[in-house]
This record gives C-alpha cells, structure tokens and sequence, in this order.
C-alpha cells in the first residue's frame, strides 16, 4: 500500500490499494446495489456514502476503504474520479442512471446492472460501506449534502483536495472528560492561552 503525499504538508490524499480506480467502480455498484430499497438515492448520496465510508474507515484504520482521492464540491465531499468511474460504467453497461421526478427537481437515481466484484474488499471494507448507507438510508440528498458540511469540509474552498487526514477532524464539542484532561496537560506544561 502505497500513499500518495504532496512535499509541502504530508498529507494523504490518495491511497494505493489493490484494484486502484476499479475498487471505486465495484464500491459504486456495491452501493447502488444495497441502495434499491432506499426511497431517495441520488448522486449526491452516493458520494457521501462513499465519502463517509473511505474517511471513517481511514480514521479507525488509517486505510481507506477506496483510497481515491476526494474534492470538496460545493454540495459536499466527492470523489476527484466519480465523473470518469460513472462514464465506464454506464458504457460497459454496468450501470444505468434513471431521471425521477421529485416536486420541482429530478433525482438522478445509479442503478447497478451487475454484481460488485468483491475480490477487493475486506469484511471490514463492506461494514464500513454498509455503515455509511444506513447512516444516510432515511436522509435525502440535501440532507446527506447538509451533514457532511461539517469542519472537514469547511476547511477547503469548491475544487480543493480533501486529504485523508480530514478524517481526524470531530464536528462534536469535545467530551467534558477530554476537555478536563487536556486542561490537566496544559497546566503541567504551563501553556499559556493568548
């Protein structure tokens, strides 16, 4: 496993597995897949799906589930390649794209034409994406847009890279507990707030 890092801050923003881009067109139509019964599931949840899974996985494991690089769009984190893996997969076949009329919108529904090939992912890989589709099952679109606006995406402007380490990032206030200790640490060591 290789990481792709640029000189200037370390950060990871792509993560060599096995299958490289192919992981991210068999995740596509493992999701897609398990998302049949979902009432809304559009692009946009799809890449908050994939995102979620790649991010929490990478911060409980410090790998990735895809490790293809993300951008942050103004509708939220998406990975860099989506636009090219959905392509090859509507030409191959392996996917179609329904136009659903919602009131005033239309949601651009992916539908998985085939089985996910599954040689490339861990159990712990599929729980992760398993995860990540639940979490977003009841929400619509804007609402999964909404909720991955949090720290993470907020630190980057439309079009910039998300490096993995954005994972570390907590949108929660941190615990009473945690905040106690760090205050314990900070006396010890005399650190001074300006």
């Amino acid at each position: 496993m290789d990481w792709i890092e640029t000189a200037e801050d370390n950060a990871v923003y792509e993560v060599i597995l096995q299958g490289e881009r192919r992981r991210l067109k068999e995740a596509i139509l493992y999701v897609c897949q398990k998302a049949e019964a979902m009432e809304r599931f559009g692009a946009i949840k799809l890449n908050k799906i994939l995102w979620r899974a790649d991010f929490r996985s990478y911060f409980m494991r410090e790998i990735p589930v895809t490790g293809r690089q993300y951008q942050r769009l103004k509708l939220g984190p998406a990975p860099v390649e989506m636009p090219i893996v959905v392509r090859d997969l509507l030409s191959q076949g392996l996917m179609r794209i329904d136009r659903i009329p919602l009131g005033d919108r239309f949601e651009h529904r992916h539908i998985a034409l085939a089985d996910p090939v599954l040689q490339f992912f861990s159990p712990h890989d599929l729980e992760y994406l398993d995860e990540a589709i639940a979490h977003y099952h009841s929400m619509t679109g804007m609402e999964s847009s909404d909720e991955s606006h949090g720290i993470a995406w907020s630190t980057r402007e439309d079009g910039d890279p998300m490096p993995y380490q954005l994972a570390l990032f907590d949108d929660e206030p941190a615990p009473a507990a945690l905040l106690a200790r760090m205050a314990v640490i900070a006396q010890e060591r005399r650190w001074r707030s300006e």
